[in-house]
């Protein structure tokens, strides 16, 4: 197997990054940098005779999607007397941005490339290099197979087609400690009205209520896209994005702003949360510091012995009080999507991909430890929670709605200027709201 890496590029790509992160909590931030050549014959056609399969991934050779591909990849390759595959890993964000980028420019894309719902699956479509997922899926009779939220997640703005393959199906939720909800007497909360009521306890008892990665950007946003999400997934967003609604006016967006200005002021979060990175906050909580802790089933084999043991607890976001909330109330993702280049989508690609399908629920499952984007039944033997988890998202047709992949580049940094000094108090939720409402106007200019 040859995996080729490559190094570090100084071309930036600010607005791509904030794509790279969607949905993604914790793998997707990694910054770090992997050297080697580059990948003499990435995408090449399919007018010759294949002799092996190229990808490029943005991951490390411990990521999720490369323990899946790898594997599939590899056995099928040795099946059909292929050489083995060649990888190209890029582990940054923004290096893999640039350097997925600089593909699309010269129409020179790997048979299979990570790629991000919005701006990048875009220009692979504009160049006609990317294969309609969907369609695949109908044609080889496993689309219904599927689970309904994670295939939502991925469908394009402009058509509502699926051009991309889920890297797994991803759910986030909060853990608490069940000891000392216990000792309190707690109640799990069911709104965010309850959940305030319980920091307040836990401040009073001289607790950390909540652990949050303040330095990462989306861990805040959370908290500011909750209400809007629970009550209107994806309209408030792609509204405010088209200058059809304002902060300032929609009640879905005030509740997010209230709700974090409210976390922050009143030290609900841990101290100096502003500065604590996603592995920090990770080990704090694990650690033994806060009650809780938003989380998701990547950090399944970190809580495993606690939840084992019946020291932890999940909850899902809570509803908006007095509001009308969707059904769905565990954010679920497909993760980093993955593409498969239209212009080498041979007849061996289309064999692979059903290959590729037959067996990604066990390569999930027994290789990389992760739910399955498909609805097949979890194997005996993995961690309880993965059995306990399923049954709150196996039904769920609507997927998480990132802001950071939907937002323009320059609206995402000062939105979350503005959401750090939101949170420290360093102004008022009216101050954040005009002054959000007045980027998208500046924008557009």
């Amino acid at each position: 197997m040859k995996v080729k890496k490559i190094a570090a590029l100084a071309l930036a790509g600010v607005m791509a990054v904030s794509t790279l992160l969607a949905g993604c909590g914790g793998e997707g931030s990694s910054q770090t940098k992997e050297s080697g050549k580059k990948t003499s014959d990435a995408g090449e056609k399919s007018s010759g005779e294949r002799k092996k399969i190229t990808a490029l991934l943005r991951c490390s050779e411990t990521s999720t999607k490369y323990i899946i591909l790898k594997k599939l990849l590899t056995d099928f390759s040795e099946e059909k007397g292929l050489e083995a595959p060649e990888f190209e890993l890029v582990s940054s964000d923004a290096d893999y941005v640039t350097k997925l980028q600089l593909y699309i420019n010269s129409n020179a894309l790997p048979d299979i490339y990570g790629c991000a719902n919005g701006a990048l699956s875009k220009a692979a479509k504009d160049i006609n290099a990317i294969v309609n997922i969907g369609d695949e899926l109908e044609r080889i009779g496993m689309k219904e197979d599927m689970n309904g939220a994670v295939y939502d997640f991925f469908k394009d703005a402009e058509d509502e087609n699926v051009y991309l393959f889920p890297e797994s199906l991803n759910c986030e939720f909060f853990l608490y400690r069940k000891d000392i909800f216990e000792k309190y007497d707690l109640e799990v909360p069911k709104t965010w009205d309850d959940f305030l009521n319980v920091c307040q306890t836990l401040k009073e008892k001289e607790e950390i209520p909540l652990i949050v990665a303040g330095k990462e950007n989306w861990q805040l946003m959370r908290y500011l896209s909750f209400a809007p999400w629970r009550m209107t997934k994806d309209q408030f967003i792609m509204d405010y994005i088209g200058q059809k609604e304002t902060f300032s006016e929609n009640t879905a967006a005030k509740e997010g702003v209230d709700l974090l200005y409210t976390l922050g002021t009143e030290g609900y979060f841990q101290g100096g949360f502003l500065s604590t990175d996603y592995t920090a906050a990770t080990d704090l909580f694990f650690g033994g510091t806060g009650c809780m802790w938003y989380s998701g089933s990547g950090q399944i084999s970190q809580a495993s012995e606690m939840y084992s043991k019946g020291e932890l607890g999940f909850f899902p976001v809570p509803d908006v009080e007095g509001q009308e909330n969707m059904e769905t109330n565990i954010p679920i993702h497909g993760g980093f999507g993955t593409a498969f280049n239209a212009q080498t989508y041979d007849d061996t690609m289309k064999e692979f991909f059903q290959y590729m399908c037959e067996n990604y629920s066990d390569s999930c499952y027994n290789d990389a430890k992760v739910f399955s984007p498909f609805n097949d039944e979890i194997p005996e033997g993995l961690d309880q929670m993965f059995y306990d988890l399923q049954p709150l998202f196996e039904t769920a047709t609507d997927a998480w709605v990132s802001w950071d992949d939907k937002l323009d580049s320059a609206t995402l940094t000062n939105l979350v200027d503005e959401q750090q000094k939101l949170a420290q108090g360093k102004e008022t939720p009216e101050d954040f709201e005009a002054a959000a409402d007045q980027f998208i106007i500046n924008n557009s200019k």
